[in-house]
């Protein structure tokens, strides 16, 4: 499972890539400019396993990651490059721009076609957040259970004595039926000093009953909160010429909700100068892939088709390296009639590539904190 969930891994970051360059590289193509080359994988360059007749180098490379597209003009500063009319550089604003975001379309448009095929013969719906599970149980599709969760167990508590533990799930409490478990603001309220209550907790998919006394305070000494915890959800399909249509829709949903995410996790780095839970770097997308592995390969298209939609997302926000930072001193052109200074954007671009790398090790780091844990 370790050696398929490698494989898995490498497969999906290199597809998610290379279709994204793969869309830099037609729309360079159809400007009229000279694509160096096109990788496969990261340097070093293993071999030159073909070179086309308008000089396209395809080069195996290393690292087994992903891909690159070198354009010819794309970072230099050069006047007699700038000019000439099979560089990146000399063509219009409408031609860059189209080369720049070309990227992002391939990656939208790669989540919108496993989306498609997912709908047509039937996959589990997208649950993004609270709304969408409470519509799922509305509409049947998700079956589901109120619990209370345990965040955290403070020590020598009632709770830490009887051996709960972070993670825990209350199903029954006391007596009350499953959907009628006490709000957790309710607590102070029904428990009194030294109350012996009988709890039902599920911990790795095994139940256990026991009992527990609050202390002198009335208190359990345990963080918990009322949550609607899942337990299947069925696989819904559409007719083939509807399934393209929602795919649309829902790609588009997907996104919002991935730039209100990304808007949260900046504010988070800025703010606290810390890494928000739920974001995960390299070591954590692997993690994850192992999961989906064992879920199954509709499981897994739909995890890909997540990752290219944040993908598409991250690629085409306006920071320095990134397309949309490109695409913003694109913009700068339109606004001001003139071009910034060809080695002024070169600068920006690195500055802003080793700030990126500096955020994926801060990541990946937080990453590994949290499987050590």
């Amino acid at each position: 499972m370790v050696l398929l969930t490698i494989v898995a891994f490498i497969l999906i970051f290199s597809l998610l890539v290379l279709v994204h360059e793969w869309g830099h590289f037609i729309m360079a193509r159809r400007a009229g400019i000279k694509v160096e080359e096109f990788g496969m994988g990261l340097p070093p360059k293993a071999r030159v396993f073909k070179k086309d007749k308008l000089g396209t180098e395809y080069t195996l490379n290393w690292i087994p990651f992903g891909g690159f597209v070198r354009l010819f003009g794309e970072d230099t500063h050069d006047p007699k490059v700038l000019k000439d009319p099979k560089s990146f550089a000399s063509k219009s604003i409408w031609q860059r721009t189209q080369v720049i975001v070309a990227g992002v379309f391939m990656n939208f448009v790669l989540a919108w076609v496993i989306i498609t095929i997912g709908m047509t013969i039937g996959m589990k719906p997208f649950l993004a957040n609270q709304e969408d599970i409470l519509k799922g149980v509305e509409d049947g599709i998700v079956k589901a259970q109120n619990v209370m969760y345990i965040h955290e167990i403070q020590p020598d508590s009632p709770a830490d004595k009887i051996g709960l533990k972070s993670g825990d799930m209350i199903v029954d409490f006391n007596g009350y039926k499953e959907k009628e478990l006490p709000a957790v603001s309710e607590l102070p309220t029904l428990i009194k000093p030294e109350d012996t209550v009988i709890i039902t907790m599920v911990r790795d998919g095994v139940e256990q009953t026991t009992m527990m006394t609050a202390n002198e305070e009335g208190k359990f000494g345990f963080v918990v909160s009322n949550e609607l915890f899942i337990q299947d959800v069925a696989n819904v399909s559409y007719p083939f010429y509807i399934a393209p249509f929602l795919a649309v829709a829902e790609v588009g949903r997907l996104s919002i909700l991935t730039v209100k995410m990304l808007g949260g996790v900046i504010v988070s780095l800025v703010a606290n100068l810390t890494v928000p839970e739920g974001v995960a770097g390299p070591v954590g997308i692997a993690k994850m892939t192992h999961y989906y592995v064992q879920q199954g390969l509709m499981a897994l298209a739909q995890f890909t088709a997540l990752l290219s939609i944040s993908l598409g997302v991250i690629n085409i926000m306006p920071f320095p390296a990134l397309d949309g930072g490109r695409f913003l001193f694109i913009v700068y052109e339109l606004v001001t009639r003139r071009r910034a200074n060809a080695k002024m954007e070169a600068v920006v671009h690195t500055i802003g590539f080793a700030l990126l790398m500096l955020l994926i090790l801060t990541i990946t780091w937080h990453d590994i904190a949290n499987l050590l844990k």
